[in-house]
């Protein structure tokens, strides 16, 4: 009953031994690489990823899996288990502890984008990052303008990183078994992270809070509807657009008009 409620709590599904190897497979590790993984859980990714590098640092959050992984990994020289929850860890220091390092987890589903959004803008540190969320959640970041995943989470993660969905994977592969699909990403650093004004990421935050609306609509809180039909206008577009419709290019244009205003 404990173990249910742990779960549940974080967000946990366990993956089985066959899938944990395919995406270990996945990752492209190597014996000197250094590896990083969040929510190891009760170990089934771990143990694939512990022949692949030199040493990996496991961050797991629940009471209940530290003594399993502990047990389960007592004779592994190259493991490093941190009690700890990841959104408190010091992401920017172990990189720089264990530069060029590669991260990877099967995300809790409750707390992926905020882990995904408070890695990415140290991946530039990494040789890439690879993680299991939600199906939805890994179409919504690997989104291109116009299709209807597309987001504010699509625009950020494209700032710092090329990403693609490597695997689809049905819940049949859980324990608990979810009632959704989950699919694992791969994201590789882009050489220069593309507009790291923090404003610009509370920009497309406001633009995309009201999808059926149009931009200017979404953004009037914050702007003169005026401003912003004049500034579409600049870029042959119409007063209707909305969004969805904007490449990150756009968006950054337009951002970089209104902060000259």
């Amino acid at each position: 009953m404990f173990n249910v409620k742990v779960r549940r709590r974080f967000g946990q599904n366990f993956l089985d031994m066959e899938m944990s190897k395919k995406i270990a497979d996945d990752l492209p590790s190597s014996p000197p690489d250094c590896i990083l993984e969040i929510g190891p859980g009760h170990g089934a990714l771990t143990e694939w990823l512990l022949p692949k590098c030199s040493s990996l640092t496991a961050i797991e959050i629940d009471n209940f899996c530290i003594p399993k992984l502990q047990e389960k990994f007592k004779n592994a020289e190259n493991f490093n288990l941190i009690h700890k929850n990841f959104l408190q860890f010091d992401i920017e220091a172990w990189l720089n502890e264990h530069p060029n390092s590669l991260i990877a987890g099967n995300l809790p589903y409750n707390m992926a984008t905020a882990i995904i959004t408070h890695i990415l803008p140290h991946i530039s540190k990494t040789k890439g990052c690879m993680f299991m969320t939600q199906l939805e959640v890994a179409e919504r970041i690997t989104a291109q303008a116009g299709s209807r995943s597309y987001g504010s989470l699509s625009v950020f993660c494209s700032c710092y990183a090329r990403s693609r969905i490597i695997r689809r994977i049905g819940p049949e592969h859980f324990s608990p078994k979810p009632k959704v699909s989950s699919a694992t990403i791969m994201f590789e650093p882009l050489e220069n992270p593309i507009c790291q004004n923090s404003g610009f990421f509370e920009f497309i935050k406001a633009a995309f809070s009201q999808k059926r609306k149009t931009l200017a609509n979404s953004l009037s809180a914050h702007y003169s509807k005026e401003e912003v039909i004049n500034t579409l206008k600049k870029l042959h577009l119409t007063e209707n657009t909305r969004a969805e419709e904007l490449s990150r290019e756009n968006l950054i244009t337009i951002f970089s008009t209104f902060t000259e205003l």
